[in-house]
């Protein structure tokens, strides 16, 4: 019988609850009534969906463009959306690998930040050229401005936590931010040439003012702090700015986990704001998810959000009145929200809360598996994280007594990693314990750095950025991270106290995950470069760009099975790609809500049942068995250990009309 159960671990479930488009800023005439002539809030108008993975948006004229860059079919010419003031879109030329923000200047040209590391400027009819190239690394943001007076394209760059100041011509101006930004993203010029830069990671915007000759200061002012109150942010992705004619400015803020839009004046102080947090995926219009990008309309009355999560643009109206609350957002058994991290070894499974930035510990030999305790939350202190970016659960050790197992968190936001030992008597049933963890090791990334050595660096060693962590099969003392700053892969061991960094290759943009085979060959899935880089035992390397004829479009998650099989999860084709001996390849998994669909796959790991796929997008995972056939869709409320009607395999939910002939056969 199909099943769902409330776990008794609910005990502590409310823990896991809860760009730019400018040539210069738009200038309007004030809103009637508004206070100091800034919005209160806004009124949901109309949702444009099906905007493959919707993270940028800029206004033109009436119309609206969109960067979609998980647009199918995998063409890069599909990257950029136009939506017409009537919902219908086209697509608009562009050789972008991953457009993350777009940018419109008034004489029609466009400029699209390429997160593979450049900007891509068209003309009004659509001639690209290239800005930036070598000197860009993964660019976040770009909008137009003047700087020294000349007209320019300002750059906020994620890996080199700068913003770069190019002319038209592509000659670099002035960079600023170094040893400030942290996560720079989305950014927004005023009409004086003042710059805002939405910080993702330090939550917060930083002002950047201009001096008379138009140059931009070294030192920025902060704006906010971490946080859900008025002028407060969580996770700050875009800013865009809207000046009335009598000097007035008001500055709108997308917050990812907010779930909002913050309006505030100049100085940063709070006007007002919208949206409400739809716990449940898809809930309704008006509801804002994950927002990653915001844009006003050329008459400045209308606001755009576009929501990678949900693939949707929605526009709202201004008001010169605060929003009513919306209280309709009921969770309905929501009580989790996985990030792309997860980890398992023997049978202790760690998955990772984005909202809450805490870590799930779970005995994973049961169906479903059990929670017993949480790791972290938000904040800065011990035992607690900014950003979790990686987890991983140490091997046994072959041939010794089963030791207490340990969590590896590394925490972006504090640059380090923590170890974390977890007290538990497994020849007891599964049981909440919130003091299972102990903190046993905290490790600085910065320290660590300096002690891995890269014969063959395209750069100095940076900081770390370790975006997953892999131990040798059965050996803790043999530790690889895979490190997105460097573009690298650092053989280390448990304590970080030496390391060897072997660079990614050429092309390699954003490295997500790191799976090894029984044969000792490493696979890295790279969603940005649309690839996983596969490296054998005796360090040769090669580069798949599909499995089989399925051609990747977002590969985010790698694994392999217990028969050694690689498995590819692709977050834009919403299914799971499963490699053969012969060289051909199975597509697992369709777009939808129900069980073997998914909305986000991301990332992978083997389980004593089956392997784990976070179906991020649904806000649960998905557990597969032998051959990588669906037996579990579970989260921290539900599980249902048999699928669903309409599921693949099953009767569709509306059964077809017979026909005739088929009435009369019966």
């Amino acid at each position: 019988m199909l099943g769902a159960l409330l776990l008794s671990s609910l005990v502590f479930a409310h823990v896991f609850a809860h760009v730019s488009a400018h040539v210069s800023p738009h200038v309007f005439a004030p809103l009637h009534g508004a206070r100091d002539d800034c919005p209160q809030g806004a009124e949901f108008l109309r949702g444009v969906d099906q905007l493959r993975g919707a993270c940028a948006i800029a206004a033109i004229d009436a119309e609206w463009i969109v960067c979609a860059p998980e647009t199918i079919p995998s063409t890069s010419v599909s990257q950029l959306i136009r939506v017409r003031a009537d919902g219908s879109t086209n697509a608009v030329a562009c050789n972008a690998l991953s457009a993350v923000d777009v940018a419109l200047a008034s004489d029609g040209a466009i400029a699209v930040a390429d997160a593979a590391g450049v900007v891509r400027v068209l003309d009004a009819s659509c001639v690209e050229r290239v800005i930036g190239d070598g000197a860009l690394e993964e660019p976040g943001g770009v909008c137009w401005t003047s700087c020294g007076g000349v007209r320019a394209l300002a750059v906020s760059d994620r890996r080199l936590r700068a913003v770069l100041v190019f002319g038209v011509d592509g000659v670099q101006l002035q960079r600023i931010g170094d040893g400030v930004l942290r996560d720079p993203r989305g950014i927004a010029a005023a009409a004086d040439g003042t710059l805002y830069v939405a910080d993702r990671l330090a939550d917060c915007l930083w002002k950047f003012a201009a001096d008379t000759a138009g140059m931009l200061a070294v030192k920025p002012t902060k704006i906010g702090e971490i946080g859900a109150n008025p002028g407060q942010f969580s996770a700050p992705c875009d800013v865009v700015i809207r000046e009335s004619v009598d000097g007035t400015r008001c500055l709108f803020v997308a917050e990812e986990l907010n779930h909002r839009v913050q309006i505030l004046d100049r100085n940063g102080a709070f006007i007002g704001f919208f949206g409400m947090h739809s716990l449940i995926p898809r809930l309704g219009e008006g509801r804002i998810h994950y927002p990653r990008s915001v844009a006003l309309s050329a008459d400045g009355n209308e606001i755009a959000v576009a929501e990678a999560f949900e693939d949707r643009v929605q526009i709202f109206r201004l008001m010169p009145t605060p929003t009513p609350p919306d209280v309709t957002s009921g969770s309905d058994l929501i009580s989790s929200h996985f990030g792309s991290e997860i980890a398992c070894d023997n049978d202790l499974l760690a998955l990772l809360d984005v909202e809450t930035e805490a870590v799930a510990v779970l005995d994973a030999r049961v169906t479903p598996p059990i929670h017993m305790s949480i790791m972290g939350g938000g904040g800065s202190s011990p035992n607690r994280f900014i950003e979790v970016s990686a987890i991983a659960v140490e091997p046994a050790k072959a041939g010794a007594p089963l030791m207490p197992p340990r969590v590896w968190v590394a925490d972006r936001g504090s640059d380090r990693i923590d170890v974390f030992e977890i007290t538990w008597d497994r020849s007891k049933e599964p049981y909440v314990d919130m003091f299972m963890p102990k903190l046993v090791r905290s490790m600085d990334l910065a320290k660590a750095a300096q002690r891995f050595h890269c014969p063959s660096a395209r750069h100095a060693m940076r900081m770390c950025d370790i975006t997953d962590i892999l131990f040798a099969p059965s050996d803790a003392n043999r530790v690889m991270l895979l490190d997105a700053a460097n573009l690298a892969v650092v053989f280390t061991d448990a304590r970080l106290s030496q390391g060897a960094v072997e660079l990614l290759p050429a092309g390699a943009c954003t490295p997500m995950e790191i799976a090894i085979d029984a044969d000792g060959q490493l696979a890295i899935a790279d969603p940005v470069a649309r690839a996983v880089y596969l490296r054998s035992a005796t360090g040769v390397w090669r580069t798949l760009t599909s499995l089989g004829e399925i051609a990747f479009v977002r590969p985010s998650g790698v694994a392999f099975t217990a028969a050694n099989e690689l498995v590819v999860s692709d977050s834009a084709l919403d299914a799971c790609l499963v490699a053969h001996a012969d060289g051909s390849a199975r597509r697992v998994g369709e777009r939808g809500i129900l069980d073997e669909q998914f909305w986000d796959p991301q990332a992978m790991t083997m389980a004593p049942n089956g392997m784990l796929v976070i179906d991020r997008g649904n806000h649960r995972y998905q557990r597969f068995g032998e051959g990588f056939s669906w037996n579990l869709t579970g989260s921290l409320g539900r599980y249902y250990d048999r699928k669903r009607k309409g599921s693949p395999g099953t009767p569709p939910l509306i059964a077809p009309t017979p026909t005739q002939d088929a009435k009369d056969e019966s």
